[in-house]
């Protein structure tokens, strides 16, 4: 997967090495990036952290900490904290290793479907995994 960390700066990842704050609830995660990369007040970064769950359809995360999630429940947390970066490409990194609860290629196409985006969504994974993203 060196691919994967050759990656240029416009692009979002969710990858199992980029962890949640485990002290915050999934919304603060979230909210990290509009607070302190675009200087956006508190109660504006949860706003648009709060939305973004909401678009993926799991707003009941929103006050859950890493540690009481569930992994396709953290995962959610952590494709909303790429996604809120607007970047052009989203990268997901080996989604069979944070997804183990869930059928995840079916569980990212929803999560796909339903969040609103510009730019592509890829896959990074092992080339044995290739077919499940083939349906």
């Amino acid at each position: 997967m060196a691919a994967v960390a050759a990656l240029p700066d416009d692009v979002a990842r969710v990858a199992l090495e980029l962890p949640l704050r485990a002290n915050l609830s999934a919304l603060d995660n979230i909210a990290l990036i509009p607070l302190y990369q675009r200087h956006f007040n508190a109660a504006e970064s949860a706003r648009q952290a709060q939305l973004l769950l909401e678009q993926l359809g799991h707003p009941d995360i929103a006050r859950l900490r890493d540690p009481d999630m569930t992994p396709a429940q953290r995962f959610v947390a952590k494709l909303a904290r790429a996604l809120i970066l607007k970047r052009p490409r989203l990268v997901i990194d080996r989604p069979g290793a944070m997804l183990y609860d869930v059928p995840y290629p079916a569980f990212i196409r929803q999560l796909a479907s339903q969040a609103t985006m510009t730019g592509t969504w890829e896959i990074f994974d092992f080339s044995w995994n290739q077919s499940l993203y083939q349906a």
